[in-house]
């Protein structure tokens, strides 16, 4: 049975308890001079540089590297061991697959890229 169906749920009840449960995320509000999202504490605007800084390099990694997908540790072997040209490449690896690259003295560098962002960035 493929059909979506709407089940009745539990209110929420703000109470003394639940509101000390409850982050306390920082208000962000728009800079309307910059066109920036400024956050109204120090750590907030920390977080949101270092998520901006992210965002810049997974955009880099993205625009400047091949992607050849479950085929990464096949091909950085066969670019560390000159059968083809040497070129930025990212991909897929499994954990064993990567930790007998860093034996064989190949450097790869895991790095968590959502699904969402695997196509074309803006």
């Amino acid at each position: 049975d493929t059909a979506v169906k709407r089940l009745p749920s539990a209110p929420h009840i703000h109470t003394s308890s639940s509101r000390a449960l409850e982050p306390v995320l920082p208000q962000v509000h728009a800079d309307e001079s910059a066109g920036n999202a400024v956050a109204s504490t120090p750590e907030a605007g920390v977080r949101v540089t270092q998520q901006a800084a992210w965002m810049r390099a997974v955009q880099h990694v993205m625009a400047h590297t091949d992607d050849v997908g479950h085929q990464f540790a096949e091909e950085a072997r066969r670019i560390h061991y000159g059968e083809t040209e040497e070129r930025a490449i990212r991909g897929q690896a499994t954990l064993a697959e990567a930790k007998a690259l860093v034996e064989e003295g190949i450097a790869v560098l895991p790095l968590a890229v959502p699904a969402s962002l695997k196509g074309t960035l803006q």
